[in-house]
């Protein structure tokens, strides 16, 4: 979790608007909280963007949490919900077509000469590095997208288990899976993204809570 104290700041301004009451000064501090949240979330996001190929339907769930004027605690929060493996431009062969995911979540097809089922989805989930999972496999016109023959484990342990073996004898073999990927919480908690946020904020929060204040002030003495 990143987390930001500032309240040496804010004393320290503070202690030049003596003219404002408590009320005022809360709804200051309060509001350069919630500005300097955008801020940071801003810089999360796009540090996100610069490393992960996440379409931007799933980056907006990094999200702020404002502060109110009883607490003078705000939040930057990422979702913890494993992405699918669609979004990361999954491409499968099948015998006859390619398929594939667009950044808006659609299958395409495109058909190829007839060749071999391809080993593997090819994905990228880190800009500019395709892999390929070798046990991974689309079906047309299915969704969730990207598929293999496993379970993930739960408990004190996590990750996915290749099934090597046939459950049913004969006809498909059921059951598949849809595969997972990082998560948004994740993809920001690190220690470079982490330090880009307090940074920004660091630098932001007590020029805009100069802002606040002195629009406070200026309220006071019937200025706006």
């Amino acid at each position: 979790m990143v987390e930001v104290n500032v309240k040496a700041q804010t004393e320290l301004l503070v202690a030049n608007f003596k003219q404002l009451d408590e009320k005022q000064i809360k709804l200051a501090i309060n509001n350069a909280i919630n500005r300097s949240l955008m801020k940071g979330r801003t810089v999360a996001r796009m540090k996100v963007k610069e490393e992960y190929n996440i379409p931007q339907r799933y980056v907006n769930r990094i999200e702020k949490k404002n502060s109110r004027p009883s607490t003078l605690t705000g939040f930057i929060v990422a979702s913890s919900i494993p992405l699918p493996m669609d979004a990361f431009n999954p491409q499968f062969q099948t015998s006859t077509s390619v398929l594939s995911i667009t950044r808006r979540g659609e299958q395409k097809e495109k058909a190829r000469k007839k060749g071999k089922v391809s080993a593997g989805v090819t994905i990228e989930v880190h800009k500019g590095s395709k892999e390929t999972i070798p046990f991974a496999f689309m079906i047309k016109g299915a969704k969730p997208r990207v598929f293999a023959r496993g379970e993930y484990r739960t408990g004190g342990s996590y990750g996915f288990v290749q099934r090597h073996t046939r459950e049913n004898k004969s006809g498909s073999d059921l059951p598949i899976k849809p595969l997972l990927s990082v998560t948004v919480h994740a993809a920001v908690i690190n220690d470079e993204v982490e330090s880009k946020i307090a940074k920004e904020i660091e630098v932001y929060y007590p020029q805009r809570l100069q802002v606040e204040l002195k629009y406070q002030l200026d309220k006071m003495k019937g200025i706006i």
